[in-house]
């Protein structure tokens, strides 16, 4: 057996992370996928497949760039019935989407990884689905055992490498799953180890309707806010992915518990405390934005007496105003009048106190 290569790091040459969607799925690196049944995972694959094979734009602006090419495996869902109208619900350019059979004839893996190879060569793929990963695997590869699953994964991130091709594993949790989002997928920690970037889907703690694709890890870049997203239906009532934006929940509170409800006035509390934070605000808008987030008006007069929110009437445009405020709020410059009075702190005084000789 000859001998392996040993290489000063001097001699290697150092190469830029290339892209499908940036900073979610990187080209020749594996990325991970996990998520509860019916969360949409298979839906998020295929909404980033359509994106990709028509050159269009990703979920958050970024443009695709040229056309790709996307390999599909998917053990769970049929063609006909399934994979093929969500693909054309999304707008994919079926000339570029391929998926590969696994019912009559399905992949198991790390015995057939050759010829995963070959096809992605063949079809000069840019990205790989492998939905669900575990489904690839025989019965002798112990799926929690690291040894086993490194068997499988090393081959494939080399294949991936090779190819310069992304590869997407598609991974359910355990079904009691613990907080930390790291560890809630199935099987051995090797595999979101192997991952250059780790993903999970879930619902919204505090929105049954909102589902959020969050970042668990990343070995290739800083992690990205989490984004949001809806299950709708498209034509003939076909499920499909809507992206509503970017949000501030973390990876660990995705599928978590809701939070324990507010009662009414303390919930209006809190949001007017939050919407005086910068400054005076008209009254007129303050029940209009109250209105549109479901706060009745005499609950927010009620709140404004708990929370000590003051108001004060100024004349602007020939008639009077009245404003809102919050004494203990920072007083911007630019207010619209000036902090009453009785609300200003008393100048020091150089009398020998504390400050003092």
């Amino acid at each position: 057996m000859p001998r392996r290569a040993v290489t000063p790091l001097s001699q290697v040459r150092v190469e830029q992370v290339r892209w499908l969607w940036k900073p979610f799925f990187a080209r020749g690196k594996i990325t991970l996928l996990d998520g509860d049944p019916g969360v949409g995972k298979s839906l998020i694959t295929i909404d980033l497949a359509a994106r990709l094979t028509r050159g269009g734009t990703l979920p958050d602006g970024q443009p695709a760039g040229r056309p790709h090419t996307v390999l599909l495996l998917n053990a769970e869902d049929p063609a006909a019935y399934t994979v093929g109208p969500r693909a054309v619900a999304a707008g994919a350019d079926l000339d570029r989407l391929f998926l590969v059979d696994q019912f009559e004839h399905p992949m198991r893996f790390p015995d057939d990884l050759p010829e995963l190879e070959a096809d992605i060569r063949e079809r000069q793929a840019d990205l790989v689905v492998i939905d669900p990963f575990m489904a690839f695997l025989p019965p002798k590869v112990a799926t929690g055992l690291d040894q086993c699953v490194r068997t499988v994964l090393t081959p494939l991130a080399a294949i991936a490498a090779r190819t310069d091709c992304g590869i997407l594993l598609v991974r359910h949790l355990k079904k009691s799953s613990p907080e930390n989002a790291l560890r809630r997928g199935q099987g051995s920690m090797a595999i979101i180890g192997a991952a250059r970037t780790g993903l999970l889907a879930g619902p919204h703690p505090a929105d049954p309707t909102l589902h959020v694709l969050a970042m668990t890890k990343s070995n290739l870049t800083e992690q990205a806010r989490p984004h949001g997203y809806r299950k709708a239906k498209g034509p003939n009532d076909v499920p499909a992915v809507v992206w509503t934006g970017t949000t501030d929940l973390t990876a660990d509170a995705v599928g978590g518990k809701p939070p324990a409800r507010m009662p009414a006035r303390d919930r209006a509390g809190t949001w007017l405390r939050e919407q005086l934070a910068n400054g005076p605000r008209r009254a007129t808008e303050l029940f209009t934005a109250a209105f549109e987030v479901c706060i009745p008006e005499g609950t927010l007069k009620r709140a404004k007496e708990a929370e000590g929110v003051r108001s004060k009437k100024v004349q602007a445009d020939g008639r009077g105003v009245w404003y809102w405020y919050d004494p203990d709020a920072p007083w911007p410059a630019d207010a619209p009048f000036k902090m009453p009075k009785e609300f200003e702190l008393p100048p020091m005084e150089d009398n020998g106190g504390l400050f003092g000789d």
